[in-house]
């Protein structure tokens, strides 16, 4: 294979890429062996030997430069975002091409940009489908046509009081989350007040799926089985305090309501 050499200038340029590239990937959701998998491919194609070390809430790159017989760590704290596997699919492609198609260094810092810099899908086009995606649940379950709009109407509530809670008035994520599941689950609780569906107990158990930590569950499974220990349990007990906040919120919409579901 084709390696591309680089002066001191740009190994610099490529310590400091490759620490930024695994940071956003952990950022956006990826699992950890999908992390090492993209970085070492990406220094293979500019002849670099390089280890990367994952933990929770940072990144370090390490770069062996056997010419000048130095080993550089470059190391990035990351920062809680929501999961964007477009960005994933995106930069893991972009490996691909760093190592087929032999690019160079500056222009693939300028493709990471450019992935990087790509503004998210508009949140009410996410909170659309996020209640279409729960609504579906509904019907999944067993939920009539009325329970699915309940449940559409409650988990586009609950989605914009999540996030204007955490984002616009920076409160807690963990009492955010406590805060739009019981209001999902109230909202929901109109099937059984108001008769209006045959089937209110689906809508209420379903509202609140939407808030399911899916991803992190099965991202800490997978750093698991690959050995990843440290951030297969931290993945999980966020994913579990996740968990129980949204089972907070379910359980004090019961106390409210008065609904005895025993």
């Amino acid at each position: 294979m084709t390696t591309i050499k680089h002066t001191t200038t740009d190994r610099h340029e490529l310590e400091t890429f490759l620490c930024d590239y695994a940071a956003t990937l952990l950022e956006c959701g990826a699992t950890t062996v999908r992390i090492e998998k993209n970085v070492l491919r990406m220094a293979e194609a500019y002849g670099s030997e390089t280890e990367v070390n994952i933990y929770p809430r940072h990144v370090e790159v390490v770069v062996k430069d056997e010419a000048a017989g130095s080993i550089i760590v470059r190391s990035k704290a990351t920062c809680l975002c929501a999961v964007n596997y477009s960005t994933v699919k995106a930069l893991s492609k972009l490996s691909l091409h760093c190592r087929e198609r032999h690019l160079p260094l500056g222009t693939a810092i300028m493709l990471y940009r450019k992935v990087t810099g790509t503004p998210r899908i508009p949140f009410p086009a996410v909170t659309a489908l996020t209640s279409l995606a729960n609504a579906s649940f509904c019907r999944l379950f067993g939920g009539d046509g009325m329970a699915m709009l309940i449940v559409l109407v409650a988990t586009a509530c609950g989605f914009y009081v999540k996030d204007a809670l955490h984002r616009k008035w920076h409160i807690d994520p963990r009492l955010s989350i406590i805060a739009a599941s019981c209001i999902s689950a109230v909202m929901s609780c109109s099937a059984r007040v108001f008769s209006w569906s045959d089937t209110p107990d689906t809508a209420l158990a379903t509202s609140v799926l939407y808030l399911v930590p899916g991803i992190h569950y099965m991202n800490a499974v997978s750093d698991l089985i690959n050995g990843h220990h440290i951030c297969a349990m931290s993945r999980f007990i966020t994913a579990s305090i996740t968990t129980i906040c949204l089972s907070a919120g379910l359980y004090l919409c019961l106390l409210i309501m008065n609904i005895n579901i025993m």
